[in-house]
């Protein structure tokens, strides 16, 4: 009778797994299992099984670990997505709400706004190394509705090296551009 719950036991204990050796490959959750396992199968064997068992995994540590999967190469990093773009704020100083338009000219009717900036507000904006355009449009509020105040206008070139970039929009830089005689608008 012994013998038999004995065969139970080892039967349900190496049913559903083809070894009880130790791999590296194995997840935490299957090398606890394993060790449960030859517990209980030690016990029941008074530890005869225990030598098979590590006769096997000394058997699979000499043949390289057979059943784990080959280590994955290194892959690299990932590709890039796209042109590098670097990150800087424009910020408004002013007290007005401010229209912002990029590497277009905002006479043309039907061009919207890249950004419009409250008073106080900053907004991140990412652009791509090279020349780029930035004009901004003042508007009022005044009792018959929005009006624009004034325009500035400025060229500014983003160097690939450069980690960030910052433009503080103030009301000077608009009264400069608006009061030029050299720009004459």
């Amino acid at each position: 009778m012994k013998r038999a719950i004995a065969f139970v036991a080892l039967a349900v204990a190496l049913s559903g797994c083809a070894s009880l050796a130790i791999r590296p490959c194995d997840s935490v959750g299957t090398r606890d299992s394993k060790y449960a396992a030859r517990f209980f199968l030690g016990i029941i064997t008074l530890g005869i099984s225990e030598s098979g068992i590590q006769h096997e995994q000394l058997l699979e540590a000499s043949e390289g670990w057979r059943f784990c999967p080959p280590p994955v190469a290194w892959q690299g990093p990932p590709p890039a997505m796209g042109t590098p773009r670097t990150s800087g704020m424009l910020v408004n100083a002013t007290k007005w709400t401010i229209n912002v338009y990029l590497d277009v000219d905002p006479d043309i009717a039907g061009i919207p706004p890249l950004l419009t900036i409250r008073p106080g507000e900053s907004r991140q904006l990412a652009l791509i190394a090279g020349p780029h355009q930035i004009v901004a449009r003042t508007i009022a509020e005044t009792a018959a509705g929005a009006a624009p105040v004034g325009r500035y206008e400025r060229r500014i070139q983003i160097d690939p090296r450069d980690r960030s970039f910052r433009l503080q929009l103030s009301e000077e830089d608009f009264k400069q551009i608006l009061f030029s005689p050299a720009e004459g608008r």
